[in-house]
Parts: C-alpha cells; structure tokens; sequence
C-alpha cells in the first residue's frame, strides 16, 4: 500500500504534485496557509490542514518540505518529524547555495556561503539531513502563471546591459516529476540538482518569447542593478537525478515555452480578445467571470463569492451603466474572458479621483497581455473624461504579477494598509497605489 504524502509548505509546486497524486487516488495531506490555493486542493481530494496538524501525521509517511527558511520554522518541523519519522523525506532547497560558482555545477561543488539566502539555504539543509532527508537543490522554476512571459507582457522584465551569464531552469511538471522519482528511487541522505539540458542566458529565451508574444525587447540595466539569482553563469548538471531514471519532458526552454504558451491559450494577434465597454446586455455574463474570480481568488477582493452570488440582475446592471463609472470587458470568440471597472468619486471636493477595481482575466486567456491591454484602455478613457486627476487601487501585499503591471504602467506605491482582508482565517495586507494622470 502506497503510504500517505504530507505536504510541508504546498506552494506553486506542492500545489502541482499534491493536485496530480490526489487525482491518482493517493492519501495526500497538503498544509498551506493560502486560500486560494485550498479550493484547487480540495477539489482535488486532497485534505487540507495546517503545518501543526500535519506535523503529526508524518510517522511511516512520505514528507516534502517546501518551507521558505525566512519563515524561521525549521528547527520546529525537524525536531518534530524526529519524533514522528517518515519513511521517506525531501527537502526542496535551491541551486542559490552555489552562489558565486562558475561554470559546470553539479552535487559535488562547494556552496557559498557569502550572502544570507545561501547561509539560510545551508544551514536548513544541515538540519533535515540527519533525518535520512534526500535534499533536492533546484534550479529557477517556471510553468503556468509563473516566468518570464508574465514580467515580459507586464513590462517589468529587464535584461543586463552586457548579455549576462548562463542561467538553468526547470518547467514545474518536469520538477513534479523529479520529487516524485526521488521519493520512490531517492538515496537517504543524498543530494540531487534539479534542470533540464540547457542553460542559457536570460536574453535568449526572452528574445524568443518577444518573438512569440509580439512584444518588444525589454530595457536593459546594468547587471550588478538585477536580482543576485540572474547575475550568475552556472550550468547546472542533472545526470545524478537521472541516473534514477528521471529524464525531463521539456529539456530546454523552447520546448517548456512553447507548451506553457499553449497550455494559457496564447494565440497570434489575429485572435487576441478585443475590447469594449460592458452595457446592460453584458450583465449576466459580467456576474459569471466576477464569481468566477471571487471563486478562483478570494484574496484579490474585498468582496465574498457569497454576497455577490445574491446580487440580483438590476444591480448587476447598474454596475456596468451610469454616470462617472464603467466597466471593460475582454472579448474572446464572443465570450467574455476578462473585466475591469473604474469608479469615480461623485463628490465635488473628491470628483477629480476615480478607483480602478475588479482586475480579473479568465486563466485561458491569460499570458496573452489581456490585462495589460485592459489598463491600457482604461488609462485612454480616464484621460478622456476631463477633469480626473488621480486614479487610485489597491493590490494585495505578495501578488507579484499584478504589481509589476500597474507599476509598469505608470502606479506608485502610497502606503500599505495592514490586515486588510480577512480571508478564512488568513489576514492579508494591502498595497495602496495611485497614478496622476
């Protein structure tokens, strides 16, 4: 029998692999703070509980630890899996450990302890390994919502001014499908580097995906002004992880952007969704996408799936039709796939502001720059309104894609208001954000 699989931090990956095996009809027990990832889990068949409830039920079990080692737990969720011992245990580190290391990288080569990531890193490993841990120490991880497609549309992605050094990645399934085979095929105590064949500098993935997406090449800065995980050149070597039998499906980026980009419904830009103001005719299919979205991320509203779910059509309408405020629809083959809504102060000391609300793009559309299309368009008509100033919105503290785009479109950060929304019982901060047109 198949022993239980606990889930220690079910972030972006966890999430992935506790998805797969709990449709595969295997006991997953998955902790996660987050709420939006819980639905997705549940639905799954996977039971979803806290870090302290499942650091009971890790006797005889397979464990994957994917804790951040900023969140200082460490210590705490070793000690207790010594009293409760898996029969199998993963920790996910990274190849940041290598630091400053050059060229052909492998288990073997010494790690660097020059920089507080890498000693956190180092020294969270040196606590999981004399439990039998097989540490996996992976390489930068894209997939679906997450890489340089999502800053490129955004405009937040930035290339060094020299070209920059050699960079290894790995596509998120592949790595689903590394965890699994070191579970299964793993030598306790080892450690296992995770990426596919070919690294290559930032630039040339990124001048492939500008061609794909249509979009120009991002601006270039000096490299020592980038994030310390892209200023190196590393090769990262997999050939122990695939003596276990593990061989990635995507081995370059080629192959995992071409299947991401297909997988989010990128099309030519024949086929982009196009654009227009919501009327009453589009009320029905407006409250669709908006429970949708309050389903699919409660932490991005301040509203609840519940309260808006009882809204009756009249006031749906008035949502979309009146005086100072509109709504944008994204229109793909008919069907609408993604909205936002600008709302002006009615007051004549505060009429010169207006709120921009209810950001939401369909995941089928997204990775085609519908958002950013969306703000775009929203900018042109609040500029054409006469007499608006400061356009203003909130953005829920840690939704890094979001804010690259309205940062990259001209908002500003005023203040960060905290607790903001109480979401189950995760209390979430917001970012307040404003543009002067």
């Amino acid at each position: 029998m198949t022993p239980p699989l606990v889930l220690l931090g079910s972030g972006y990956t966890l999430t992935r692999l506790a998805v797969a095996e709990a449709r595969a009809g295997r006991d997953v027990l998955a902790a996660t703070r987050d709420a939006a990832r819980r639905a997705g889990l549940e639905q799954a068949g996977a039971r979803v509980t806290s870090l302290e409830d499942a650091l009971t039920r890790t006797a005889g079990a397979h464990v994957v630890v994917s804790v951040p080692p900023e969140a200082g737990l460490d210590a705490r969720i070793a000690s207790a899996l010594a009293a409760q011992a898996p029969a199998r245990l993963i920790y996910l580190s990274s190849t940041g450990v290598y630091g400053r290391a050059r060229g052909h990288v492998d288990e073997d080569t010494p790690v660097e302890l020059s920089t507080p990531s890498s000693r956190e890193r180092i020294e969270a490993e040196a606590r999981y390994l004399p439990l039998g841990a097989m540490v996996m120490r992976i390489a930068g991880i894209y997939g679906p919502g997450r890489g340089m497609h999502t800053r490129l549309l955004a405009g937040a992605l930035r290339l060094p001014e020299a070209g920059g050094g050699r960079i290894s990645r790995i596509y998120v399934d592949d790595l689903v499908e590394a965890i699994r085979t070191v579970l299964a095929r793993g030598e306790p105590g080892a450690l296992y580097c995770v990426a596919d064949e070919r690294p290559a500098p930032t630039e040339e993935p990124v001048a492939w995906l500008a061609q794909r997406l249509g979009v120009p090449m991002p601006p270039r800065i000096p490299l020592d002004q980038l994030n310390e995980t892209v200023r190196g050149d590393r090769a990262i070597s997999n050939a122990r992880l695939k003596s276990l039998g593990w061989a990635p499906r995507y081995p370059d980026f080629i192959a995992g952007y071409t299947a991401l980009l297909a997988a989010e419904g990128f099309g030519a830009a024949s086929s982009q969704p196009t654009l227009r103001r919501l009327g009453a005719e589009d009320a029905e299919a407006f409250k669709a996408l908006r429970l949708q979205a309050l389903q699919v991320s409660p932490e991005s509203f301040g509203a609840s799936f519940e309260e808006d779910a009882k809204l009756s059509p009249e006031a749906v309408r008035d949502w979309l039709v009146g005086e100072g405020h509109f709504v944008l629809g994204a229109f793909d083959a008919g069907r609408l796939v993604g909205v936002l809504g600008l709302k002006r102060e009615s007051r004549a000391k505060l009429a010169h502001k207006a709120v921009v609300w209810g950001m939401y793009v369909a995941p089928e559309a997204r990775s085609r720059g519908v958002g950013r299309r969306l703000l775009s368009a929203l900018l042109d008509e609040a500029r054409r309104m006469g007499g608006l100033k400061n356009l203003l919105l909130t953005v829920v503290v840690g939704n890094a894609p979001a804010h690259a785009l309205y940062r990259a479109l001209g908002f500003r950060t005023y203040g960060v208001e905290p607790n903001a929304l109480k979401v189950g019982d995760t209390f979430l901060d917001k970012e307040l954000m404003i543009l002067t047109l």
